[in-house]
């Protein structure tokens, strides 16, 4: 029996109406019939709605960069299913076409994949794969440099090797951008940059999730930056799904955390420690301004 056999086997489930990403009993191995072979991911059910801000952790070699690559179909199907954005990637010919306009991939060092002459051809690449006509191309390329906030007029007829670090970083997120995907997907989106190209990035990235409904998978080893940004975090552990849960839940866990070498992140341990001395504060204080904010709150209700 075929690959594609053996994936139709599979009884079509029913996907919820709101989900972005759907799979069940999702299962990989690399290099399969071989003395070589590794199960990469183990029975995956898991489901990200629209509009959610879902952050991937694990250690290497966990699984989660394998699933993330299931989502545009880098990597297909080899047994289980997998809905994207309505689109059954189990099938035997998806519309790959259309899945790849729909999921924007944006790898660790995106700038290294930057290779046209100017950063206006770079940042048209795909639109110009998709039949996309020149004016239309353009005026989208524009749209996207300023939504990274580089001034069009400045920086179209540059060559993106001659850019900052930081710069590169955007031309390449605006060649994702602007194709307008659905969903977005981020792996190590921040990796190599200084403090304020992280903050920079990561709130951009929030925008998209907030104000334009864009469904985010951040895949990340920063904990800090997981634990301030993501609506739920997708904990993988030895190709299978360890948790699934709201950042300050799942890092009340330190214990379990910390035996998979994840790190607890700063203001979780603050509050993990606040709480063991009766003081709670609500799970959505997670960054160091907004527990600030609610510490402070909670010193001035006896005077109030």
């Amino acid at each position: 029996m075929s690959r594609a056999d053996k994936v139709k086997a599979v009884v079509t489930p029913d996907v919820p109406q709101n989900a972005a990403i759907f799979a069940q009993d999702l299962n990989f191995v690399y290099n399969a019939k071989s003395n070589f072979a590794k199960q990469a991911l183990s029975h995956i059910d898991l489901t990200v709605n629209k509009g959610e801000f879902v952050a991937i952790v694990g250690h290497t070699g966990s699984g989660k960069t394998t699933f993330v690559q299931h989502l545009n179909a880098l990597i297909r199907v080899q047994s289980g299913y997998l809905n994207v954005l309505g689109a059954d990637l189990s099938a035997r010919k998806p519309d790959l076409k259309a899945l790849r306009r729909q999921v924007g991939m944006v790898f660790q060092y995106p700038e290294y994949q930057l290779f046209a002459d100017t950063v206006l051809e770079d940042v048209c690449f795909g639109l110009k794969n998709f039949g996309v006509d020149k004016d239309q191309r353009e005026q989208m390329a524009q749209d996207a440099l300023q939504l990274v906030g580089l001034d069009f007029d400045q920086i179209k007829s540059k060559s993106p090797f001659d850019l900052s670090g930081g710069e590169k970083r955007r031309v390449a997120l605006a060649g994702v951008l602007a194709m307008k995907p659905q969903i977005l997907v981020m792996d190590e989106p921040t990796a190599g940059l200084d403090p304020q190209g992280k903050a920079e990035v990561l709130s951009l990235v929030r925008s998209l999730n907030q104000q334009q409904g864009v469904t985010v998978l951040m895949v990340s080893h920063d904990m800090n930056e997981v634990y301030e940004n993501a609506d739920r975090v997708v904990v993988f552990r030895n190709g299978e799904v360890a948790f699934d849960m709201p950042p300050r839940q799942l890092f009340r866990n330190e214990a379990e955390i910390e035996a998979m070498n994840l790190e607890v992140p700063a203001m979780a341990a603050f509050c993990n420690e606040l709480e063991r001395h009766g003081v709670v504060l609500p799970d959505s204080c997670r960054t160091v301004d907004e527990v600030f904010a609610a510490v402070k709150a909670l010193r001035e209700v006896p005077n109030a």
